[in-house]
């Protein structure tokens, strides 16, 4: 696996392998980026939004997408799989930050930031 630094890759057959709770909790897809201080991880859930009085509420239409930023041990520390089995293993299911919508691809898009996403899985179409 491919990490560049602030280029998302995505992780998503990695971590589902790695930490069941995520196939279980309803996430579609994950993706990590290595940034100058953190780590960024994101989830995207499918089937809830956020509503600021009641929190995730179902809702079969919608994604949330959840950027959750890890410290990392020195600046500017490469991502490694040993770093990165940590990370999903240990992932408390927390976020710094969220958006949301209808449409995955878009969400996935705002992440992409015209450089591109490394592994970015092709989604098919029904």
């Amino acid at each position: 696996m491919n990490f560049e630094f602030a280029k998302y890759t995505e992780i998503t057959d990695y971590a589902m392998k790695h930490n069941p709770d995520y196939k279980a909790s309803g996430y579609e897809r994950i993706f990590i980026c290595p940034d100058v201080w953190d780590f960024w991880l994101v989830r995207i859930l499918k089937g809830y939004r956020n509503d600021e009085e009641e929190g995730y509420v179902e809702d079969p239409d919608n994604f949330i997408l959840e950027r959750d930023k890890i410290e990392m041990d020195r600046k500017g520390q490469n991502l490694t799989l040993s770093k990165l089995n940590k990370i999903v293993t240990e992932d408390e299911f927390e976020n710094w930050d969220l958006i949301q919508g209808n449409d995955i691809e878009e969400l996935i898009d705002s992440l992409d930031d015209g450089f591109g996403i490394i592994n970015r899985k092709e989604v098919k179409q029904v």
